[in-house]
């Protein structure tokens, strides 16, 4: 298998952070770093980007990267991390560092807590579009629509899960989505100031990292599920104030990115070039290394399936 990083986001305990899909506990990742351990070489985030650079990785090399600045990651992941003396990567978005209730994180939040499963909110989401005005558009749209040839790359996905995606990304856009589901929201009662310090971690938990010798990295201003829709002023616009917030932060430039749910284009490869930024990493395995901001990464999903089957 080919040089890649693992990749991490949501993780859950018994107290602060609920039991999200695809969330997991510290133990399994504690239990994931030993296996990955047996048969590979996890290197530390700036070990990599030099080996990168200089294309002196070998196939059992790894890293370990965590995107969405998520509180959870660091009241659960990065004491595990410490236990291992891992430096990894953490690739930010920066919107609620500004106070800024980003949806994106809202919405996973409410669908997990507020429903008994993940399936019993896609019920109730394909409902709200049965009641809505977008009716008769997302109906036409799904006309021959096979779910299992959307989003093959991710393996782990249900049919639901893909139908949701293709509904959210392709067919409702960012703003029609938010509509309906800020009507869900707002049917549900949501307090949604009550969830900031819940969803992200800070600018001084950011500092922390940094100065323990992670390696901080771009990950778009308010995380737009597809940048790759976005025009080049857009796309332009999520990236310098990604990297203006975390610099300021930082007091140095970031120099590694990741791409929010795999999306970029020609004009994103283009812009990363002029943002000096040095290396990217894709969101699946695919090899599509066709420059230096398409790295391969395996979600931790697929790890977790591994470790069942040899177990």
């Amino acid at each position: 298998m080919k040089p890649h990083a693992v990749m991490f986001h949501h993780f859950h305990d018994e107290s602060k952070h609920p039991k999200v899909q695809g969330s997991i506990s510290a133990e399994r990742l504690d239990n994931m770093i030993q296996f990955l351990q047996a048969n590979k070489v996890i290197l530390s985030a700036n070990e990599w980007l030099y080996k990168a650079l200089q294309d002196k990785l070998k196939e059992n090399e790894i890293c370990l990267s965590f995107d969405d600045n998520l509180r959870c990651q660091f009241d659960i992941a990065y004491p595990i991390l410490k236990k291992y003396n891992l430096k990894v990567f953490w690739f930010v978005y920066t919107s609620p560092l500004e106070g800024k209730l980003e949806r994106l994180e809202i919405y996973r939040y409410f669908r997990t807590v507020y429903f008994e499963n993940i399936d019993d909110f896609y019920h109730v989401f394909f409902d709200y579009i049965e009641e809505s005005d977008y009716k008769f558009r997302v109906s036409k749209a799904l006309e021959g629509f096979i779910p299992q040839n959307y989003l093959s790359d991710f393996s782990f996905y249900t049919d639901n899960d893909r139908t949701f995606r293709y509904i959210r990304d392709q067919i409702l856009g960012p703003d029609d989505y938010r509509f309906l589901m800020d009507a869900m929201l707002k049917d549900y009662k949501v307090d949604l100031k009550s969830l900031r310090k819940k969803l992200w971690i800070s600018k001084e938990n950011i500092k922390e990292l940094h100065n323990k010798g992670h390696m901080i990295g771009l990950h778009t201003h308010t995380h737009p599920t597809s940048i790759a829709s976005l025009d080049i002023n857009k796309q332009t616009n999520e990236y310098q104030i990604n990297m203006k917030l975390l610099s300021e932060i930082l007091g140095d430039y970031p120099v590694v990115m990741s791409h929010p749910c795999n999306s970029y284009n020609k004009n994103t490869i283009k812009l990363l070039k002029e943002l000096k930024i040095k290396l990217g990493f894709r969101s699946n395995m695919k090899n599509n290394l066709n420059s230096m901001y398409e790295f391969p990464r395996e979600d931790h999903a697929n790890i977790i399936r591994e470790m069942e089957q040899k177990s």
